[in-house]
């Protein structure tokens, strides 16, 4: 039987999930898109609200990758026995040009260090949250290849 202390699991896969290199947006790693939002808005970190849904800082159009990221939450809840009713808040932070920490930032050849946190809170009130990392640096085509996946993205977001 599922219990909510379980959503420290989910939490854990969700930023394991979204630190990944194969976390693909459009074909290319999404952190690197990401990185290139956050620069364009000025900022250094960016939260993705997967059940709003919503992103901040608002801009450009990303409903498709917040809407992703909150089926694949949702699919995670059903794979777990987890009820969505438990489910008060589920947020996704990402924090570019962090301070390297060794635990957390010795993943990845090139860029700067990248901090992912995803925190859910249960309906009950209590907090689970998991942080991961990795190094990060803006979209470039020059440094990044297209993923073959990228016609798995089209046929879903035509869908």
């Amino acid at each position: 039987m599922a219990r909510r202390l379980n959503l420290k699991n989910a939490a854990q896969g969700l930023a394991g999930s979204f630190a990944s290199r194969n976390n693909d947006f459009d074909g290319y790693w999404e952190l690197a898109k990401l990185y290139d939002y956050a620069i364009e808005k000025e900022v250094s970190e960016v939260v993705i609200d997967i059940v709003t849904p919503s992103i901040s800082p608002q801009g450009k159009d990303l409903n498709y990758l917040i809407n992703m990221w909150r089926d694949k939450f949702n699919q995670m809840l059903v794979q777990m026995s987890l009820s969505k009713s438990w489910i008060h808040s589920s947020e996704i932070t990402v924090m570019f040009n962090q301070p390297y920490n060794r635990k957390l930032h010795q993943f990845g050849e090139h860029g700067e260090p990248c901090t992912i946190v995803c925190t859910i809170k249960s309906d009950l009130g209590r907090k689970f949250s998991a942080k991961t990392g990795t190094k990060c640096m803006p979209f470039s085509k020059a440094s990044f290849s297209r993923s073959t996946r990228r016609k798995t993205f089209n046929k879903a977001k035509q869908a």
